[in-house]
């Protein structure tokens, strides 16, 4: 008995096998793939059926549950219907016998349950490929065979399931997952095959549609495997000329440079320069930006080329115009220190020529007032006054022009310093010189700065002694230093309480020699500011003001790196 069953589970074998075979082979529509499968399932359960385990009067068993589980299983419902009907039909009519009617009900249980085990597996992932799971569906469509043998007449199952059961249950479930296990194979084949025609088609819709040159590369040999058409208008080729050529042929560089490039090992950017050939003759600069790529089964460089000539062709003019620029400033600012030095000594010369008349002037007219001032007029006495005062004046110019010229020239030497002690040093000098004036004075201490030493004490000298002067004719001066954080950079503000000044002629304050106010109410030579300044800038700072007629000044320097 036991012989008849295992060749009829051999037989399904080799059908499921050569069913496993047309599938790969077999390309149609999904009703009419089917439809054949089906109808191939169906006459597979009839051969089944044409070598069963026979009993008497009609009695057979086979393997055509495994058959219509698997049909419903991988199939679903039309596979399972369409393998039933032939089935069904060769069963009651073509076999008949008194084991019709189980024999039917066998083979619609099995449907079913397989159509059961179909959604089953779609609706809940673990069924799906689980062969545990499916020894249990197959014991499940077995259970319902032996079930279905109560209907065979005059209580013949006490006979055949005692006869058949041990067999049945032991065989029959290994044989449906075995041949369970061969579908699976073929289903999760189908299921690869239909992802990359999607993820090929995908491909080949991006690359034939998109507007970017784009090459497939055969990284053995730079040959080229696909252009797409964006690649045949940049380039000038028709597709089949591009295929024919190599990336050496297109590229500029030597075969040897373009092998080296290629090379994976020698690759540390995906991203290349290159300048490329087309079919007029050009020579285009481009960005090729390449990576692996595997399709069709074979290991590529895909390759997006971007044409950059133009941008290659501006950056060029624009570092064309930086050299000449650099060039020209270069030669300007050579041509403004020679200015400067020019002027410096001449303000140099100029100065140190004129003392020798000018001692001449102060020296005579010194004596003829000693000698000759009682025998004089009013009025020349007078005249001999004025001479001697504007001797005295140009004298100080002099020495003005000389301090402004030497900074030009002095070499910077910065420390850090604070200047809370040299301004107070400042402000003593001032009370020393102006015994009978109570001025208030505030100095925020410490006061941290980083500059040279010798000409800070410049800036806050010219600083607190133009406080000191225009706050005079004020009922109770006061006169401030602090410093002031603007977050870019750091300033240190002289601040009093004097005659101020009008905003309108804030920028005339430190040109050379301006005065906002007469000699004879402010004496002065105008240039102080301008020293302040010049001295400010040469430390990487600079110095400004603000102020308000009748409410005082405030005037800021900054000095560059203060600490």
């Amino acid at each position: 008995m036991l012989l008849p069953l295992v060749q009829n589970i051999s037989l399904i074998v080799l059908l499921a096998l050569i069913y496993h075979y047309a599938e790969r082979r077999f390309r149609a529509k999904r009703l009419t793939v089917s439809l054949v499968n089906g109808l191939f399932l169906g006459f597979s359960a009839i051969l089944a059926m044409s070598s069963p385990l026979r009993f008497p009067d009609g009695i057979i068993y086979d393997s055509r549950t495994i058959i219509h589980g698997i049909a419903g299983n991988f199939g679903g419902p039309v596979v399972a219907l369409v393998a039933a009907v032939p089935s069904l039909l060769f069963r009651f009519f073509v076999i008949g016998g008194s084991g019709k009617y189980a024999g039917v009900l066998t083979i619609i249980l099995s449907s079913l349950l397989g159509v059961g085990a179909f959604f089953l597996r779609n609706k809940s992932p673990q069924w799906r490929s689980s062969l545990p799971r499916f020894w249990l569906i197959g014991l499940a469509i077995h259970l319902s065979m032996l079930a279905s043998q109560f209907f065979l007449p005059d209580r013949r199952w006490e006979t055949v399931l005692p006869a058949i059961a041990p067999s049945v249950l032991l065989f029959f479930p290994i044989g449906y997952t075995l041949i369970a296990a061969l579908f699976l194979e073929s289903e999760e084949r189908s299921e690869n095959i239909h992802k990359l025609e999607e993820s090929e088609k995908r491909y080949r819709l991006l690359f034939n549609n998109h507007h970017t040159t784009m090459f497939l590369v055969d990284p053995r040999n730079g040959r080229i495997v696909d252009a797409n058409p964006a690649a045949e208008v940049f380039y000038g080729w028709p597709r089949e000329t591009l295929l024919s050529l190599s990336v050496k042929d297109i590229n500029t560089l030597s075969p040897e440079l373009v092998d080296r490039e290629m090379a994976a090992e020698n690759r540390k950017t995906n991203t290349f320069h290159f300048r490329h050939r087309t079919a007029s003759g050009d020579i285009r600069d481009v960005e090729v930006f390449t990576g692996p790529v595997e399709l069709f089964g074979e290991k590529l460089l895909y390759s997006i080329i971007h044409d950059e000539t133009a941008r290659v062709e501006a950056e060029r003019k624009v570092w064309d115009l930086n050299q000449s620029l650099e060039t020209r400033v270069a030669q300007r600012t050579k041509e403004l220190e020679e200015t400067n030095k020019e002027l410096e000594s001449f303000a140099y010369s100029v100065s140190h020529d004129l003392r020798a008349p000018l001692r001449s002037i102060e020296g005579f007219s010194s004596l003829l007032a000693e000698e000759s001032g009682p025998l004089l007029p009013s009025a020349s006495s007078h005249y001999l006054e004025r001479i001697r005062a504007n001797a005295t004046r140009m004298s100080i110019l002099i020495d003005d022009i000389l301090r402004l010229s030497r900074i030009g020239r002095q070499q910077l030497s910065k420390v850090p310093m604070d200047l809370a002690p040299l301004a107070r040093s400042i402000c003593a000098e001032m009370v020393v010189a102006s015994p009978d004036r109570r001025v208030k004075v505030d100095i925020q201490s410490p006061l941290p700065a980083y500059g040279d030493p010798s000409l800070v004490e410049v800036i806050l000298r010219n600083l607190i002694s133009n406080a000191w002067k225009f706050s005079a004719a004020t009922q109770d001066p006061h006169i401030k230093l602090y410093a002031v954080d603007s977050g870019n950079e750091i300033a240190y503000c002289v601040e009093d309480n004097g005659i101020g000044f009008d905003m309108a002629f804030v920028d005339k304050l430190f040109a050379p020699f301006q005065r906002l106010h007469g000699e004879q109410e402010y004496s002065g030579s105008g240039i102080g500011l301008s020293i302040v300044r010049r001295i400010a800038v040469r430390h990487g700072g600079r110095a400004w003001a603000t102020a308000e007629p009748g409410k005082g000044a405030r005037f800021y320097f900054s000095i560059g790196g203060q600490t």
